[in-house]
């Protein structure tokens, strides 16, 4: 199964993944979103767990799944997008859709995400992936812009850079489309603010009392 081969080759950072994401894009984005859908279910697997010791279940835990999801795959994606708007002001005009299929194989680690819930281990697991993740980043970055793995570093922590100055600038408004969605979603406020989305935290509603984190 193409989705598999291209899981298990970003997970083992094979350069040659990327040999025609310049060119021929398409011919990865479908594998692509499947590699981020299997990492959205693992990272909402992991979540379940959370929510359900917060004693969250029924709607709201399907709607808190669901946006935790989108979030995770937008993250990327936006990580993605921005290092292609570094690297273009500094090389010129660059395609973007290259980029964003790197952003959604870079999902790839976090097909393991669901250990993140594990008490302890958790957090450190989560830093582990986050690297992991970078790294593919970083070497689809190099082939997609046919660029040196230096640069392709300097371009992709550039955009990290610019991605954690731009969640601090529009961390009030982010707040308030995310508690507005999430009401009119199920109809209760949420704890989540822009940090928290930015970090991958599960979406909590703020009626419970009891919080259990990782």
């Amino acid at each position: 199964m193409e989705v598999l081969r291209v899981l298990w080759a970003a997970l083992g950072l094979d350069p040659r993944l990327f040999l025609r994401v310049d060119d021929a894009p398409m011919t990865l984005l479908w594998p692509a979103l499947g590699v981020a859908l299997l990492a959205a279910a693992s990272t909402m697997l992991g979540h379940i767990a959370i929510l359900l010791l917060n004693k969250i279940n029924g709607w709201r835990l399907l709607t808190s799944l669901l946006l935790s999801a989108v979030s995770l795959a937008f993250l990327h994606v936006l990580q993605a997008a921005i290092t292609w708007g570094v690297a273009s002001l500094v090389r010129g005009p660059m395609p973007l859709l290259p980029l964003i299929v790197v952003g959604l194989v870079s999902t790839a680690p976090l097909v393991w995400n669901f250990a993140t819930a594990l008490p302890h281990l958790g957090l450190l697991l989560g830093r582990i992936l986050e690297g992991w993740s970078f790294l593919i980043l970083v070497i689809g970055v190099a082939s997609a812009f046919d660029v040196s793995l230096l640069w392709s570093l300097g371009f992709s922590a550039a955009g990290w850079v610019v991605m954690q100055v731009v969640s601090r600038l529009a961390q009030r408004p982010l707040n308030w489309v995310t508690s507005r969605l999430w009401t009119l979603a199920t109809g209760r406020p949420t704890m989540v603010t822009a940090r928290d989305i930015l970090a991958g935290t599960p979406i909590t509603p703020v009626s419970q009392r009891r919080e259990v984190t990782r």
